[in-house]
């Protein structure tokens, strides 16, 4: 009886907990959606980074690693981490044969990365502060490519899929997650239609409107203008 009064709490708890997170991110979904009104889609602030890496949110979002589909020995790009939240995971799933590529615009966002990464003992983990519209790596250099709640955030997210289209590998793949409760969330078939126009296939489909999951490939054989 104590346990289900213990777990019934904890309940209540998480629900409270979870409404209280909605409630400061809802009016930061209004303000994003005015400012991508006048063109100023903006990735998350450092300053805000507890809110993509608290314990609420790594519970709801812990399918999303395996969604994405990383193999070990692959070469993985993890493009805007923000603080980390899922960057010792993806490393350890590569493994020691692999390696994670981690970008982000924001050095702040780095710098908590890196630590996450020092802590864990990791060393097949590259770290980089660069645009998602300048990519420094090489064509056709990377197997897959992941941004969770990341690319409705970036200026120009055509530009920013041309040039992961520039750095994949042919039959490569690219995963993007989106959440409701993200400031600059977009429905699940507006990600099928970006990435789709900019010549990647859909490989597969996970979750719900809430929390999804898109995986694409890029076709094999296919000439790309990266100009």
């Amino acid at each position: 009886m104590k346990k289900e009064q213990a777990l019934h709490t904890l309940q209540i708890t998480l629900t409270a907990l979870g409404g209280l997170l909605f409630f400061w991110l809802f009016p930061l979904k209004i303000l994003s959606r005015i400012a991508a009104r006048f063109g100023k889609s903006t990735p998350c602030p450092s300053a805000l980074s507890w809110i993509v890496h608290n314990p609420i949110r790594r519970r709801y979002m812990r399918p999303v690693l395996k969604r994405i589909g990383i193999r070990p020995g692959e070469r993985v790009l993890e493009l805007g981490p923000g603080p980390g939240a899922f960057t010792v995971d993806a490393a350890q799933q590569v493994g020691k044969e692999g390696k994670l590529l981690v970008v982000d615009i924001q050095p702040k966002m780095i710098d908590q990365v890196q630590k996450r990464v020092r802590e864990a003992g990791l060393n097949n983990v590259e770290t980089h502060v660069a645009s998602a519209h300048n990519l420094p790596f090489e064509d056709a250099s990377i197997d897959r490519v992941f941004l969770i709640t990341v690319l409705p955030e970036i200026p120009d997210p055509y530009r920013a899929l041309d040039e992961i289209n520039r750095v994949l590998k042919p039959g490569g793949v690219i995963s993007v997650t989106e959440e409701f409760l993200d400031p600059d969330y977009v429905l699940p078939f507006e990600t099928v239609r970006r990435v789709e126009s900019m010549g990647f296939s859909r490989e597969a489909y996970f979750g719900n409107p809430f929390l999804y999951t898109l995986n694409f490939w890029k076709s094999e054989g296919v000439a790309y203008d990266y100009g």
